[in-house]
């Protein structure tokens, strides 16, 4: 990612940092503590705010277009290693895990929420 490539704010002095091999859409919005793992893909429109907690993608994680990460004070909003995060998907103070768990399109994940076992889906309510 350029530094121009995306929307990028700095919080109480922590700045969003994203690694070489990762993709963040010029579109995107990266606020604060987050951190973009290696091959992840931010898509357009998406959101990551980490101005409470901070918001965290790993290796390959799949963020696609107008998904939100956001957390509560002491909870982080995280996505593990090959984690898929269905278009429009909320991620709030939430724990994503790896391979092919997913969250489905428009899916909401509470505060402290943790998917099921591997391959689990979360569908829209």
């Amino acid at each position: 990612m350029r530094p121009d490539a995306a929307q990028v704010y700095s919080v109480a002095g922590l700045r969003p940092v994203v690694d070489p091999g990762g993709y963040v859409h010029p579109t995107a919005v990266l606020v604060g503590d987050v951190i973009i793992g290696p091959e992840c893909d931010i898509g357009p429109n998406s959101v990551l705010r980490g101005d409470f907690g901070r918001a965290r993608l790993s290796r390959a994680a799949h963020f696609q277009k107008t998904c939100v990460a956001h957390n509560v004070p002491g909870e982080d909003a995280t996505g593990e290693d090959h984690g898929h995060i269905g278009h429009g998907a909320i991620l709030h103070g939430c724990h994503t895990g790896e391979n092919a768990n997913r969250l489905g399109r428009a899916s909401r994940a509470p505060d402290g929420w943790q998917p099921g076992p591997r391959g689990a889906r979360t569908r829209p309510r």
